[in-house]
């Protein structure tokens, strides 16, 4: 079972190790390589097959969830020492603290909204940009100009929300934990993390920031938190069942192909340190 840390806790070596894996599976040319999950993201952030899996709807949370994992399990083909870590933007709001310094993420892009300067993941040569919404072959940052880091005593507010989720299932949902969370509720944890971090965090294509798993580790901490208060069970995740259109509890997530059910308790794969 995996422990994953904050990236304040990290030690050089386990940053070392993370970034030596990432740009592995960056240089795989076939089948579930870096770029493959960058194409999953940009295939799956409307719309598919008459069901929203991956945003705006209460699978939100659960397939992010596998996605994560299915990109620790191949980072660890490279190297099994390698967890994900979470960044805990609540904490570490810094341009150039963890997870942005130059030995490990990297840190601001040029100008406003050009290419990362600094780090591993600088310049195209380093981190090339093959599958985008735009034509940039380098990654791109622009921290700071749009909003805000969520806050501590915004995470407070999402936990004590005692419902999952709420008709209509979207984006337009006037209460329950997941909207508050993914954005279209306030305080929006997800969306504002992503729209800070800006560059390609904030487009469809935002895993080819590495950061981007970062930041989706800490939204899985942060909905781990609310499961250790209100419980792990399938009848805590709405809707249960029937919904047209919705991936209810016993519905297949797309394209992994495990349920709703089987990712909601995460203790026998990993923990949060």
């Amino acid at each position: 079972m995996g422990t994953r840390k904050s990236v304040a806790a990290l030690t050089a070596t386990e940053r070392s190790n993370l970034v030596g894996a990432l740009k592995a599976l960056k240089a795989q040319s076939t089948g579930r390589n870096y770029d493959w999950f960058v194409r999953t993201h940009m295939n799956y952030f409307s719309t598919v097959d008459g069901h929203d899996y991956a945003h705006h709807s209460p699978s939100f949370l659960p397939w992010h969830r596998v996605y994560l994992q299915e990109l620790e399990n191949a980072l660890k083909v490279f190297n099994p020492a390698v967890d994900l870590p979470y960044w805990d933007w609540t904490t570490n709001r810094s341009t150039s603290g963890p997870p942005f310094t130059s030995d490990f993420m990297g840190g601001n892009g040029s100008g406003g909204n050009g290419p990362v300067l600094t780090g591993p993941f600088a310049g195209s040569g380093n981190w090339r940009i093959n599958v985008s919404a735009t034509s940039s072959t380098a990654l791109r940052r622009a921290m700071t100009l749009r909003g805000s880091l969520p806050t501590s005593s915004d995470v407070d507010t999402v936990v004590v929300v005692s419902t999952y989720d709420v008709e209509p299932w979207g984006s337009s949902s006037s209460g329950g934990m997941r909207n508050r969370v993914e954005g279209g509720l306030a305080p929006g944890l997800h969306g504002r993390v992503h729209n800070w971090v800006g560059g390609h965090m904030a487009q469809t294509d935002s895993p080819n920031d590495p950061v981007f798993f970062l930041h989706h580790c800490n939204i899985d901490r942060v909905w781990s938190r609310w499961q250790a208060r209100w419980g792990y069970d399938a009848d805590r995740y709405l809707p249960g069942g029937g919904v047209e259109n919705v991936v209810d509890v016993d519905e297949v997530l797309e394209p992994f192909g495990v349920t709703v059910a089987s990712t909601l308790d995460h203790r026998g794969a990993y923990t949060y340190a």
